[in-house]
């Protein structure tokens, strides 16, 4: 691995400062990044090449991987012996085939939306397990960890609405585990193979958690509704059992619970405290807890034993600041590597006892053509303070080799709004960073992943308050810090992002030079109450309850009343700068007619709005066509109005989709 340069570490000790000796200031990554050479101009495709190796897993032994390659539509299952380095093709199976190992490591559950087939390691040959879906809707539950060659299925039989948990051999025959009128969303077997523990959820959506005590079961913990209650792993004595909970209603942490009943412990949470858990790392076999994992602001793991902080320390001194994903094998650990330099993952395996790592599939991620590092731009993480004391994180993305202040910024919003960015590989931030722009993407209140208070602080407040203030605010900020030209600055989201920047434009009319707006509600109010009348799929919560856990009612009269003041379809009338307005033809989430209304109020006012609407597309634009002219039209907005780079002539087909399906066009033509 080539040795990163000065400028690049210093990129990455910015990323976790707790993790370097002395972490630079921000100013001192712009600088950092303003040092590195310029890239080229790339072509728009080359920054959504697919990713080529998909489903890297380790046997549990670590002598084995398994994994696909893609091949057009369809992918080549391949497995790779980790002493000789030499993959053998076994069969090819479709791009959505997700890959398990048996406990023992002879047999691979290949898992695809209609099915699980076991493939024999032994002599390579294949046979059809269990279908999925159909009827009784069944899912597939993971590898039974104690039993060698097992499977375990979730269904749900829709004629008595009962659940059922079972096991399956390789012959297809299925045992009953357990049997519910809950969902039972979480379970635990233990060495012999017996069901120990389940969760369900009871009508209220509270979480039960229950132990067997003979023939029957006895609660041992309760969680809130939507709260994490995940089982991880018995403890080694079997005493006690790691769960996955929320700590003082906010951070989830690794607890422990006595299987007897009693009071749960926090064994880990986050060292800067700051982030979710996002994930445990266990060894095969005997199932103990090796690793605590989080992924904000960048993925760092933490050892839960003398021997894992020990392996980590190793893997740090030789793999320094790689953002890794660990999976443990007995011998061996497969580390991926992902981070947003790489747009192809890379892919090592750490040798406890060789005390070494050794990149793999090397040949495999050349052929996906990934593209050159030092062309890309890193993920700053940034933190600033919002107007009431409150910390607000996010993530910058700087040009190579450009002075930040001479840059124009877009400001990036993220949907949900209940999720958030990290700071991995994303096509569309490195395309537009390729064209010279500088991407803000704000994680504001309401982003997952920083606890619950974090998550639960707005509220119904998503008109033109808290979470609208943290995205705008955001923005003074860096240009106080130097970033960005405040004479063009650009505003862009899909869904909620979308709504976000059709705010911005109505309440900050004169902040930003341009908007683009992907698929968004025009009235938030409108699009809770839609989703709050839409009925639940079986066995999922109904999203009125999931709305009153994070407090929003949209039977509450003055709630409503006061985000549909703050509307952007209640204030066409503010706004003053360049449209772009996108939307789905059949889309669920999001009223077309309600997209439609709002420009052609803004188009009454002789406002330059451009709007496409994609025929047959829904939420998200699918379809290869309409992702193009989608990206063509935004490209050309960011032109025109930021003075970005020339966008290539749209070819005929293109040509001719944006001429059927682009109802106006005046942020670009003025027509």
């Amino acid at each position: 691995m080539p040795s990163p340069s000065k400028a690049m570490l210093g990129l990455a000790c910015w990323l976790v400062a707790a993790a370097c000796a002395a972490a630079p200031s921000f100013k001192a990554a712009l600088a950092a990044s303003a040092r590195l050479a310029p890239a080229p101009l790339l072509a728009p495709d080359d920054f959504s090449r697919p990713q080529r190796l998909r489903q890297v897993r380790l046997a549990p032994d670590g002598s084995r991987l398994a994994y696909l390659e893609a091949e057009g539509d369809a992918a080549g299952l391949f497995v790779l012996d980790g002493a000789t380095r030499r993959a053998r093709r076994l069969l090819g199976v479709g791009l959505d085939t997700a890959l398990h190992w048996s406990a023992d490591g002879t047999q691979l559950f290949a898992v695809s939306e209609t099915g699980v087939s076991a493939l024999d390691l032994r002599d390579g040959s294949s046979r059809r397990v269990s279908a999925l879906g159909a009827e009784r809707m069944r899912r597939f539950a993971g590898v039974d960890p104690a039993l060698p060659r097992h499977l375990l299925l979730r269904e749900q039989d829709p004629a008595t609405q009962r659940y059922r948990l079972l096991r399956v051999g390789l012959d297809g025959a299925a045992q009953l585990l357990h049997e519910d009128l809950r969902p039972i969303d979480d379970f635990l077997v233990d060495a012999t193979g017996a069901l120990r523990l389940i969760r369900v959820r009871d009508a209220r959506q509270r979480q039960l958690v229950l132990r067997l005590d003979g023939a029957r079961w006895t609660e041992i913990a309760r969680c809130r509704p939507f709260r994490a209650c995940a089982l991880v792993a018995f403890s080694g004595d079997a005493k006690r059992v790691l769960m996955r909970t929320v700590h003082e209603n906010d951070r989830e942490v690794l607890s422990e619970l006595p299987l007897a009943g009693g009071t749960a412990r926090v064994l880990q949470h986050d060292p800067l405290a700051l982030a979710d858990l996002d994930g445990v790392v266990l060894e095969p076999g005997t199932r103990r807890a090796l690793l605590a994992a989080y992924d904000l602001p960048a993925r760092r793991h933490y050892g839960l034993d003398p021997a894992a902080r020990a392996a980590l320390r190793e893997i740090e001194r030789l793999l320094p600041g790689a953002a890794l994903t660990i999976e443990a094998g007995t011998r061996r650990w497969l580390l991926s590597e992902r981070g947003a330099r790489l747009s192809q993952p890379r892919f090592w395996l750490y040798d406890s006892q060789a005390h070494s790592v050794t990149e793999i599939l090397a040949a495999e991620r050349a052929r996906a053509q990934a593209l050159p590092e030092a062309q890309l731009a890193s993920s700053i993480a940034l933190q600033y303070q919002a107007s009431d004391g409150v910390v607000v994180h996010g993530f910058l993305s700087l040009p190579p080799g450009r002075p930040a202040a001479t840059l124009a910024l877009l400001t990036l919003v993220h949907g949900g709004p209940w999720s958030h960015l990290d700071g991995d590989y994303s096509a569309f931030v490195q395309l537009l960073v390729n064209r010279g722009y500088a991407v803000f993407r704000p994680n504001f209140r309401a982003s997952t992943g920083y606890g619950e208070r974090t998550m639960r602080a707005p509220g119904a407040d998503f008109g033109n308050g808290r979470v609208q203030a943290d995205i705008i605010e955001g923005v003074h900020w860096l240009l106080a810090q130097g970033v960005g030209d405040a004479r063009r600055l650009g505003i862009l989201g899909a869904s909620f992002g979308g709504y976000a920047t059709l705010l911005a434009l109505s309440h900050t009319p004169d902040l930003f030079q341009v908007g683009i707006a992907l698929q968004p509600p025009t009235d938030f109010a409108r699009t809770l109450r839609l989703g709050a009348s839409s009925p639940a799929r079986n066995g999922d919560a109904p999203f009125a309850m999931q709305l009153a856990e994070l407090g929003i009612d949209p039977g509450d009269a003055a709630a409503m009343r006061r985000l549909e003041a703050d509307a952007p379809i209640a204030h066409t009338d503010q706004l003053r700068k360049p449209l772009l307005i996108t939307a789905g033809a059949a889309d669920d989430k999001v009223e077309v007619a309600a997209v439609t209304d709002y420009a052609a109020r803004l188009l009454g006012r002789s406002h330059p709005v451009s709007l496409l609407v994609a025929p047959g597309e829904g939420h998200a634009l699918r379809g290869t066509l309409a992702r193009r002219a989608q990206l063509h039209l935004v490209l050309r907005m960011l032109e025109v109005h930021l003075g970005g780079p020339p966008v290539a002539a749209p070819d005929q087909e293109l040509l001719d989709y944006l001429a059927r399906n682009l109802r106006a066009n005046r942020a670009l033509t003025g027509r």
